[in-house]
Protein backbone atom coordinates (compact mmCIF):
# COMPACT_ATOMS: atom_id res chain seq x y z
CA UNK A 1 0.00 0.00 0.00
CA UNK A 2 2.47 2.32 0.49
CA UNK A 3 4.12 1.83 -3.07
CA UNK A 4 0.86 2.81 -4.40
CA UNK A 5 0.72 5.95 -2.73
CA UNK A 6 3.94 6.83 -2.68
CA UNK A 7 3.55 6.65 -6.43
CA UNK A 8 0.04 8.29 -6.48
CA UNK A 9 1.40 11.15 -4.45
CA UNK A 10 4.83 11.65 -6.46
CA UNK A 11 2.54 11.72 -9.61
CA UNK A 12 0.30 14.49 -8.51
CA UNK A 13 2.69 16.47 -6.30
CA UNK A 14 2.48 18.99 -9.79
CA UNK A 15 -1.95 19.31 -9.25
CA UNK A 16 -4.29 16.70 -10.97
CA UNK A 17 -4.63 16.81 -14.69
CA UNK A 18 -8.06 17.63 -16.75
CA UNK A 19 -9.89 16.88 -19.73
CA UNK A 20 -13.39 17.54 -21.18
CA UNK A 21 -14.85 15.02 -18.71
CA UNK A 22 -13.13 16.78 -16.05
CA UNK A 23 -14.76 20.09 -16.92
CA UNK A 24 -17.84 18.92 -16.44
CA UNK A 25 -17.26 17.46 -13.00
CA UNK A 26 -15.23 20.31 -11.52
CA UNK A 27 -18.20 22.88 -13.18
CA UNK A 28 -21.09 20.84 -11.52
CA UNK A 29 -19.07 20.43 -7.98
CA UNK A 30 -18.60 24.49 -8.40
CA UNK A 31 -22.66 24.98 -8.78
CA UNK A 32 -22.92 22.24 -6.03
CA UNK A 33 -21.09 24.57 -3.79
CA UNK A 34 -22.23 28.04 -5.07
CA UNK A 35 -25.79 26.94 -5.44
CA UNK A 36 -26.95 23.66 -4.47
CA UNK A 37 -27.23 22.78 -8.17
CA UNK A 38 -25.27 20.17 -10.50
CA UNK A 39 -24.76 22.52 -13.66
CA UNK A 40 -22.70 21.88 -16.62
CA UNK A 41 -20.48 24.36 -17.64
CA UNK A 42 -23.06 25.87 -20.15
CA UNK A 43 -25.40 26.22 -17.29
CA UNK A 44 -28.08 23.86 -18.09
CA UNK A 45 -28.33 20.59 -15.64
CA UNK A 46 -25.68 18.26 -15.48
CA UNK A 47 -26.82 15.28 -16.44
CA UNK A 48 -24.20 13.62 -18.55
CA UNK A 49 -22.76 11.40 -16.08
CA UNK A 50 -23.63 9.82 -12.27
CA UNK A 51 -24.67 12.48 -9.88
CA UNK A 52 -22.34 11.21 -7.20
CA UNK A 53 -18.65 11.97 -8.30
CA UNK A 54 -19.44 15.86 -8.16
CA UNK A 55 -20.94 15.89 -5.13
CA UNK A 56 -18.14 13.71 -3.84
CA UNK A 57 -15.63 16.76 -5.49
CA UNK A 58 -17.77 19.53 -3.96
CA UNK A 59 -16.59 18.24 -0.26
CA UNK A 60 -13.43 17.53 -1.45
CA UNK A 61 -12.69 20.46 -3.59
CA UNK A 62 -9.50 21.58 -5.30
CA UNK A 63 -6.38 19.35 -6.02
CA UNK A 64 -5.99 18.88 -2.18
CA UNK A 65 -9.12 17.55 -1.54
CA UNK A 66 -9.28 15.65 -5.14
CA UNK A 67 -5.65 13.85 -3.86
CA UNK A 68 -7.30 12.83 -0.36
CA UNK A 69 -10.30 11.38 -2.18
CA UNK A 70 -8.43 9.55 -4.55
CA UNK A 71 -5.52 8.11 -2.21
CA UNK A 72 -8.33 6.98 0.01
CA UNK A 73 -10.12 5.33 -2.91
CA UNK A 74 -6.66 3.59 -3.57
CA UNK A 75 -6.27 2.54 -0.69
CA UNK A 76 -9.66 1.11 -0.05
CA UNK A 77 -9.08 -0.58 -3.20
CA UNK A 78 -5.97 -2.38 -2.98
CA UNK A 79 -7.12 -3.36 0.69
CA UNK A 80 -10.11 -5.25 -0.09
CA UNK A 81 -7.73 -6.84 -2.81
CA UNK A 82 -5.18 -8.17 -0.63
CA UNK A 83 -7.34 -9.35 1.78
CA UNK A 84 -9.73 -11.46 -1.28
CA UNK A 85 -6.31 -12.76 -2.53
CA UNK A 86 -5.69 -13.88 1.43
CA UNK A 87 -9.03 -15.70 1.23
CA UNK A 88 -8.63 -16.86 -1.68
CA UNK A 89 -5.56 -17.93 -3.04
CA UNK A 90 -3.00 -20.78 -2.00
CA UNK A 91 0.21 -19.33 0.20
CA UNK A 92 2.81 -19.15 -2.67
CA UNK A 93 0.77 -16.58 -4.11
CA UNK A 94 -1.20 -14.64 -1.83
CA UNK A 95 1.68 -12.27 -1.05
CA UNK A 96 1.82 -11.45 -5.12
CA UNK A 97 -1.63 -9.75 -5.61
CA UNK A 98 -0.96 -6.76 -3.66
CA UNK A 99 2.32 -6.26 -5.12
CA UNK A 100 0.65 -6.61 -8.77
CA UNK A 101 -2.06 -4.76 -8.14
CA UNK A 102 -0.21 -1.40 -6.34
CA UNK A 103 1.92 -1.72 -9.38
CA UNK A 104 -0.78 -1.85 -11.69
CA UNK A 105 -0.78 1.31 -14.48
CA UNK A 106 -3.99 0.83 -15.32
CA UNK A 107 -5.30 1.41 -11.52
CA UNK A 108 -2.83 4.62 -11.15
CA UNK A 109 -3.10 6.49 -14.35
CA UNK A 110 -7.21 7.34 -14.14
CA UNK A 111 -6.16 8.36 -10.34
CA UNK A 112 -4.24 10.60 -11.51
CA UNK A 113 -6.95 12.69 -13.27
CA UNK A 114 -10.41 14.35 -12.32
CA UNK A 115 -11.97 11.67 -13.57
CA UNK A 116 -14.58 9.34 -11.93
CA UNK A 117 -12.82 5.53 -12.80
CA UNK A 118 -11.21 5.48 -9.29
CA UNK A 119 -13.70 6.19 -6.51
CA UNK A 120 -15.67 3.92 -8.97
CA UNK A 121 -13.47 0.71 -8.28
CA UNK A 122 -13.28 1.47 -4.84
CA UNK A 123 -17.16 1.05 -4.34
CA UNK A 124 -16.88 -2.21 -6.96
CA UNK A 125 -14.35 -3.62 -4.75
CA UNK A 126 -16.66 -2.90 -1.61
CA UNK A 127 -19.57 -4.28 -2.75
CA UNK A 128 -17.67 -7.44 -4.49
CA UNK A 129 -16.06 -7.77 -1.22
CA UNK A 130 -19.66 -7.40 0.74
CA UNK A 131 -21.38 -9.74 -1.91
CA UNK A 132 -19.25 -12.59 -1.28
CA UNK A 133 -18.67 -11.88 2.59
CA UNK A 134 -23.01 -12.39 2.39
CA UNK A 135 -22.47 -15.70 0.25
CA UNK A 136 -20.03 -17.20 3.09
CA UNK A 137 -21.54 -16.20 6.58
CA UNK A 138 -25.22 -15.47 5.27
CA UNK A 139 -25.36 -12.40 7.70
CA UNK A 140 -27.73 -9.24 6.94
CA UNK A 141 -25.10 -6.86 7.56
CA UNK A 142 -22.58 -7.57 4.77
CA UNK A 143 -25.92 -7.55 2.18
CA UNK A 144 -27.04 -4.18 3.98
CA UNK A 145 -23.51 -3.38 3.15
CA UNK A 146 -23.61 -4.42 -0.46
CA UNK A 147 -26.59 -3.09 -0.90
CA UNK A 148 -25.64 0.36 -0.08
CA UNK A 149 -22.29 0.07 -2.02
CA UNK A 150 -24.57 -1.30 -5.28
CA UNK A 151 -27.15 1.99 -4.62
CA UNK A 152 -23.84 4.17 -5.01
CA UNK A 153 -22.60 2.23 -8.33
CA UNK A 154 -24.62 3.52 -10.99
CA UNK A 155 -25.00 7.01 -9.50
CA UNK A 156 -21.13 6.67 -9.97
CA UNK A 157 -21.19 5.93 -13.10
CA UNK A 158 -23.76 4.05 -15.36
CA UNK A 159 -21.01 1.45 -15.85
CA UNK A 160 -22.17 0.82 -12.26
CA UNK A 161 -25.49 -1.17 -13.58
CA UNK A 162 -22.80 -3.55 -15.76
CA UNK A 163 -20.74 -4.65 -12.64
CA UNK A 164 -23.55 -5.22 -10.92
CA UNK A 165 -24.74 -7.24 -13.98
CA UNK A 166 -22.05 -9.30 -13.82
CA UNK A 167 -22.01 -10.07 -10.03
CA UNK A 168 -25.55 -11.31 -10.16
CA UNK A 169 -24.89 -13.43 -13.45
CA UNK A 170 -21.93 -14.71 -11.15
CA UNK A 171 -25.00 -15.34 -8.28
CA UNK A 172 -26.97 -17.15 -10.59
CA UNK A 173 -24.42 -19.24 -12.68
CA UNK A 174 -22.72 -20.39 -9.40
CA UNK A 175 -25.95 -21.09 -7.54
CA UNK A 176 -24.55 -19.52 -4.56
CA UNK A 177 -28.30 -17.22 -4.18
CA UNK A 178 -29.92 -20.62 -3.86
CA UNK A 179 -32.23 -20.03 -0.78
CA UNK A 180 -32.13 -16.88 -0.84
CA UNK A 181 -34.02 -15.29 -3.98
CA UNK A 182 -36.16 -12.88 -2.59
CA UNK A 183 -33.74 -11.53 -0.23
CA UNK A 184 -31.67 -11.20 -3.45
CA UNK A 185 -34.74 -9.83 -5.66
CA UNK A 186 -35.26 -6.45 -2.98
CA UNK A 187 -31.28 -6.04 -3.03
CA UNK A 188 -31.31 -6.25 -6.56
CA UNK A 189 -34.09 -3.61 -6.20
CA UNK A 190 -32.60 -1.69 -4.19
CA UNK A 191 -29.07 -1.28 -5.91
CA UNK A 192 -30.87 -0.33 -9.39
CA UNK A 193 -33.08 2.01 -7.79
CA UNK A 194 -31.02 5.14 -7.86
CA UNK A 195 -29.49 4.83 -11.14
CA UNK A 196 -32.46 4.38 -13.02
CA UNK A 197 -33.78 7.62 -11.26
CA UNK A 198 -31.16 9.74 -12.05
CA UNK A 199 -31.05 8.34 -15.62
CA UNK A 200 -34.78 9.12 -15.50
CA UNK A 201 -33.95 12.74 -15.24
CA UNK A 202 -31.37 12.76 -17.36
CA UNK A 203 -32.90 11.86 -20.30
CA UNK A 204 -36.78 12.48 -20.03
CA UNK A 205 -36.98 15.50 -17.26
CA UNK A 206 -33.97 17.27 -17.86
CA UNK A 207 -34.23 18.17 -21.66
CA UNK A 208 -33.97 16.10 -24.92
CA UNK A 209 -32.55 12.81 -25.37
CA UNK A 210 -29.08 12.73 -24.23
CA UNK A 211 -27.21 9.68 -26.25
CA UNK A 212 -27.22 10.29 -29.74
CA UNK A 213 -25.35 7.80 -32.05
CA UNK A 214 -23.26 10.44 -33.72
CA UNK A 215 -20.66 8.20 -34.82
CA UNK A 216 -19.88 4.82 -36.13
CA UNK A 217 -18.67 1.89 -34.01
CA UNK A 218 -16.03 -0.31 -35.23
CA UNK A 219 -16.71 -3.70 -33.09
CA UNK A 220 -13.76 -5.06 -34.09
CA UNK A 221 -11.54 -2.28 -33.18
CA UNK A 222 -13.46 -2.30 -29.85
CA UNK A 223 -12.85 -5.90 -28.73
CA UNK A 224 -8.98 -6.15 -29.99
CA UNK A 225 -8.84 -2.93 -27.59
CA UNK A 226 -9.74 -4.65 -24.78
CA UNK A 227 -8.09 -7.98 -26.06
CA UNK A 228 -4.78 -5.86 -26.02
CA UNK A 229 -5.22 -4.14 -22.85
CA UNK A 230 -5.72 -7.14 -20.52
CA UNK A 231 -3.09 -9.05 -22.81
CA UNK A 232 -1.01 -6.18 -21.90
CA UNK A 233 -1.29 -5.98 -18.35
CA UNK A 234 0.92 -9.03 -18.18
CA UNK A 235 3.08 -9.18 -21.06
CA UNK A 236 5.15 -6.27 -22.11
CA UNK A 237 3.35 -4.69 -25.17
CA UNK A 238 4.06 -1.47 -27.51
CA UNK A 239 1.60 0.40 -28.23
CA UNK A 240 2.49 0.37 -31.76
CA UNK A 241 1.40 -3.34 -31.55
CA UNK A 242 -2.19 -2.47 -30.94
CA UNK A 243 -2.32 -1.81 -34.34
CA UNK A 244 -0.41 -4.31 -36.10
CA UNK A 245 -1.77 -7.35 -35.54
CA UNK A 246 -5.91 -6.46 -34.34
CA UNK A 247 -6.48 -9.62 -35.75
CA UNK A 248 -4.97 -10.90 -33.21
CA UNK A 249 -5.87 -8.98 -30.61
CA UNK A 250 -9.57 -9.94 -31.31
CA UNK A 251 -8.65 -13.75 -30.82
CA UNK A 252 -6.80 -12.91 -27.66
CA UNK A 253 -9.64 -11.53 -25.94
CA UNK A 254 -11.94 -14.55 -25.50
CA UNK A 255 -8.97 -16.55 -25.20
CA UNK A 256 -7.52 -14.77 -21.90
CA UNK A 257 -10.99 -14.73 -20.26
CA UNK A 258 -11.34 -18.63 -20.81
CA UNK A 259 -7.60 -19.04 -19.54
CA UNK A 260 -8.96 -17.28 -16.07
CA UNK A 261 -12.07 -19.85 -15.94
CA UNK A 262 -11.18 -21.40 -12.07
CA UNK A 263 -11.16 -25.22 -12.92
CA UNK A 264 -9.90 -26.39 -9.87
CA UNK A 265 -8.20 -25.01 -6.56
CA UNK A 266 -5.32 -26.33 -4.60
CA UNK A 267 -6.76 -27.20 -0.64
CA UNK A 268 -3.74 -25.35 0.23
CA UNK A 269 -5.59 -22.41 0.70
CA UNK A 270 -4.63 -19.85 3.93
CA UNK A 271 -2.26 -19.67 6.64
CA UNK A 272 -5.40 -18.32 9.49
CA UNK A 273 -7.32 -19.44 11.61
CA UNK A 274 -9.48 -21.81 10.77
CA UNK A 275 -12.81 -20.09 11.49
CA UNK A 276 -11.54 -17.31 9.09
CA UNK A 277 -10.56 -19.88 6.25
CA UNK A 278 -12.92 -20.73 3.46
CA UNK A 279 -12.63 -24.39 2.14
CA UNK A 280 -11.78 -25.38 -1.36
CA UNK A 281 -15.07 -25.78 -2.40
CA UNK A 282 -16.68 -22.39 -1.22
CA UNK A 283 -13.42 -20.75 -3.09
CA UNK A 284 -14.33 -22.39 -6.54
CA UNK A 285 -17.36 -21.22 -6.22
CA UNK A 286 -16.26 -17.25 -5.15
CA UNK A 287 -13.67 -17.36 -8.01
CA UNK A 288 -16.47 -18.65 -10.59
CA UNK A 289 -18.16 -15.90 -9.43
CA UNK A 290 -15.50 -13.48 -10.37
CA UNK A 291 -14.86 -14.77 -13.13
CA UNK A 292 -18.44 -14.41 -14.41
CA UNK A 293 -18.47 -10.76 -13.16
CA UNK A 294 -15.55 -9.92 -15.07
CA UNK A 295 -16.50 -11.72 -18.38
CA UNK A 296 -19.75 -10.15 -18.48
CA UNK A 297 -18.64 -6.83 -17.58
CA UNK A 298 -16.03 -6.50 -20.00
CA UNK A 299 -19.01 -8.02 -22.73
CA UNK A 300 -21.12 -5.42 -21.29
CA UNK A 301 -19.01 -2.97 -22.10
CA UNK A 302 -18.41 -3.99 -25.43
CA UNK A 303 -21.98 -3.62 -25.95
CA UNK A 304 -22.69 -0.16 -24.41
CA UNK A 305 -19.24 1.28 -26.31
CA UNK A 306 -21.68 0.21 -29.75
CA UNK A 307 -25.01 0.97 -28.56
CA UNK A 308 -23.94 4.93 -26.66
CA UNK A 309 -20.92 5.20 -29.68
CA UNK A 310 -18.58 5.70 -26.59
CA UNK A 311 -14.74 6.71 -26.76
CA UNK A 312 -12.77 3.99 -28.22
CA UNK A 313 -9.14 2.81 -28.13
CA UNK A 314 -6.53 1.25 -25.67
CA UNK A 315 -6.25 3.88 -23.21
CA UNK A 316 -10.17 4.41 -23.24
CA UNK A 317 -10.72 0.70 -23.07
CA UNK A 318 -8.01 0.14 -20.07
CA UNK A 319 -9.80 3.32 -18.52
CA UNK A 320 -13.13 1.11 -18.47
CA UNK A 321 -11.53 -1.76 -17.33
CA UNK A 322 -9.61 0.19 -14.19
CA UNK A 323 -11.85 -1.34 -11.63
CA UNK A 324 -11.36 -4.84 -12.96
CA UNK A 325 -7.95 -5.06 -12.38
CA UNK A 326 -8.49 -7.06 -8.93
CA UNK A 327 -10.50 -9.34 -9.80
CA UNK A 328 -8.36 -9.78 -13.00
CA UNK A 329 -4.93 -10.29 -11.20
CA UNK A 330 -6.53 -12.98 -8.42
CA UNK A 331 -8.02 -14.75 -11.16
CA UNK A 332 -4.54 -14.98 -13.27
CA UNK A 333 -2.77 -15.86 -9.59
CA UNK A 334 -5.66 -18.28 -9.17
CA UNK A 335 -4.89 -20.32 -12.21
CA UNK A 336 -1.11 -19.91 -12.04
CA UNK A 337 1.07 -22.81 -11.71
CA UNK A 338 1.12 -23.67 -7.42
CA UNK A 339 4.92 -23.59 -6.90
CA UNK A 340 4.08 -25.01 -3.17
CA UNK A 341 3.09 -28.19 -4.29
CA UNK A 342 4.07 -28.73 -7.67
CA UNK A 343 7.54 -28.91 -6.50
CA UNK A 344 7.05 -31.01 -3.86
CA UNK A 345 6.15 -33.46 -6.94
CA UNK A 346 8.23 -32.53 -9.90
CA UNK A 347 11.28 -30.66 -8.50
CA UNK A 348 12.54 -27.42 -7.70
CA UNK A 349 12.37 -26.83 -11.31
CA UNK A 350 8.67 -25.88 -11.22
CA UNK A 351 9.13 -23.24 -7.88
CA UNK A 352 12.23 -21.71 -9.52
CA UNK A 353 10.46 -21.19 -13.16
CA UNK A 354 6.88 -19.60 -10.83
CA UNK A 355 8.54 -17.33 -8.98
CA UNK A 356 11.02 -16.28 -12.00
CA UNK A 357 7.87 -15.81 -14.07
CA UNK A 358 5.76 -13.70 -11.01
CA UNK A 359 9.16 -11.84 -10.81
CA UNK A 360 9.43 -10.65 -13.74
CA UNK A 361 5.76 -9.84 -14.21
CA UNK A 362 6.33 -7.84 -11.23
CA UNK A 363 9.19 -5.99 -12.07
CA UNK A 364 7.61 -5.24 -15.99
CA UNK A 365 4.60 -3.74 -13.86
CA UNK A 366 7.05 -1.52 -12.14
CA UNK A 367 8.71 -0.09 -14.99
CA UNK A 368 5.41 0.76 -16.96
CA UNK A 369 3.53 1.94 -13.92
CA UNK A 370 6.71 3.98 -12.89
CA UNK A 371 7.15 5.20 -16.26
CA UNK A 372 3.20 6.22 -16.34
CA UNK A 373 3.91 8.19 -13.31
CA UNK A 374 6.95 10.23 -14.35
CA UNK A 375 5.05 10.88 -17.65
CA UNK A 376 1.79 12.31 -15.83
CA UNK A 377 4.19 14.84 -13.18
CA UNK A 378 4.92 16.06 -15.98
CA UNK A 379 1.68 17.01 -16.90
CA UNK A 380 0.12 20.72 -16.64
CA UNK A 381 -2.16 20.85 -13.34
CA UNK A 382 -5.56 21.76 -14.42
CA UNK A 383 -7.04 24.95 -12.87
CA UNK A 384 -9.95 25.05 -11.25
CA UNK A 385 -13.07 27.49 -11.47
CA UNK A 386 -13.54 30.65 -9.79
CA UNK A 387 -16.00 31.94 -12.45
CA UNK A 388 -19.46 33.44 -12.11
CA UNK A 389 -21.84 30.62 -12.53
CA UNK A 390 -23.76 31.45 -15.64
CA UNK A 391 -27.69 30.94 -15.72
CA UNK A 392 -28.99 28.51 -17.32
CA UNK A 393 -29.44 28.82 -21.14
CA UNK A 394 -33.56 29.49 -22.46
Amino acid sequence: MVALLELFLYMTATGMGGTSDSAYYQWAAHTWRETGQLLAPDGRPYRYWGPLYPVLLAGFYGPVGVRVLHGTALAVYLGIWARLGQRLLPLGRQMWLPWLVALSAALLVPAKYVWSETVFGALGAIYLYALLAWTRHRQTGWLWVATVAGFLLPLQRTAGFLLLAGAWAGLLLTALWRGKGRVLLLHALGCVAGGLAWNYYAEVLAGPKLYQATRPWDAWGSVADYGFVLVRWLVPLGAAWRDAAPTLWVAALPVFLFCLFPAKITPLLSHEAPAEQVMPAMALQELRLLWWAVVVNIGALLLATGALRAATGPHNAERYCAALVGPVLLLVLARWPDVSVEAVRKGKLVRWLGGALLAGWLAYSAVRVGHNAQQLRARPAMAWPAAEIPRSAD
